[in-house]
């Protein structure tokens, strides 16, 4: 006769397997959950950490600002002049400045007055002055200087919006 394997038929066997497993299984389920709120409790300080610095910026950028929160953008009507070497070429400006916030009746004196000032020094210029890109940055701080002399400071910057030689 063949040899036999005779297994056991009590159940306390699979009871103690069944208790394994189900403790195993809970006590994976617990280090998943505890390592996804450690995971999570980090993602969410994290993230509040980069907007309160991402705030900070924003407020340090308006305070390095180089004027002040009340200063208006006023257009300047269109200079149209010719140079003063060659003859024949023209130049065109439409420009911008950066002021103090004042009444209007000063704000419009004071545009004239700047518009007069910047013809006269545009009529000084020569086509050799403005060619290429140090040329119109030489042009743009030239007339911020003139218009921060003329306005006794209140105006902050010129904005170049527009150039045309022809």
């Amino acid at each position: 006769m063949p040899n036999l394997i005779e297994a056991p038929i009590d159940g306390a066997g699979s009871q103690t397997r069944k208790s394994s497993f189900l403790g195993a299984l809970l006590l994976l389920t617990l280090v998943g959950g505890g390592s996804g709120a450690v995971f999570a409790k980090y993602i969410v300080d994290y993230t509040e950490q980069e907007v309160q610095g991402r705030m900070r910026e924003q407020q340090s950028y308006s305070e390095t600002l180089p004027f002040s929160i009340s200063t208006r953008v006023q257009k300047l009507d269109p200079l149209v002049t010719n140079l003063a070497s060659p003859k024949d070429s023209w130049i065109r400006v439409q420009a911008s400045v950066l002021l103090e916030e004042e009444t209007e009746g000063e704000v419009g004196l004071l545009r004239k007055k700047v518009e007069d000032d910047f013809l006269g020094y545009l009529r000084t210029l020569t086509l050799a002055h403005l060619e290429g890109a140090a040329g119109l940055q030489h042009l743009k701080e030239d007339l911020t200087e003139r218009a921060k002399t003329r306005s006794k400071g209140l105006i902050h910057e010129v904005i170049l919006e527009s150039v045309v030689i022809q």
